[in-house]
């Protein structure tokens, strides 16, 4: 059993020709024969009728271990469409004191510091946190 690079060279023929007269790309060909892809069954079933005879494939097709996302207009759009969605699904959570100021956990969280619990009260203005024994507190406005 020969493969089908060899099958073509065999022939004489180039990619595009013996593209042609299975029904695929030459592209496609270029792939088969660098073992980047197999061909389906049907292709492989059209070599035998054209050709009378089977391929032998590799045992295994890698995967390329990174696919390049095409940099094009359109790629870039999906993107960013993607990005915009993930975006709008995540809520924003923003708490409001009592006297007139905004914050968000986030920030609280980065105003306090390590914490096993932290308790807000907004008619304070404070954060009270605790880990483990120690406990206190932080001014938020």
């Amino acid at each position: 059993m020969q493969t089908i690079k060899e099958l073509r060279t065999a022939q004489k023929l180039s990619q595009a020709a013996f593209a042609k007269s299975i029904g695929v790309s030459a592209a496609s060909v270029a792939y088969y024969e660098k073992g980047e892809k197999n061909p389906s069954e049907k292709v492989l079933a059209k070599i035998k009728e054209v050709y009378g005879v089977e391929v032998k494939l590799p045992k295994e097709v890698s995967e390329p271990e990174t696919k390049q996302v095409p940099k094009t207009k359109a790629a870039k759009t999906e993107k960013k469409a993607a990005e915009v969605k993930t975006e709008a699904a995540k809520p924003v959570v923003l708490i409001q004191s009592a006297f007139g100021g905004e914050i968000t956990p986030e920030e609280i969280i980065a105003k306090v510091g390590a914490a096993e619990h932290i308790y807000v009260r907004v008619d304070e203005n404070r954060a009270y946190w605790v880990n483990g024994e120690e406990s206190g507190f932080v001014e938020l406005w």
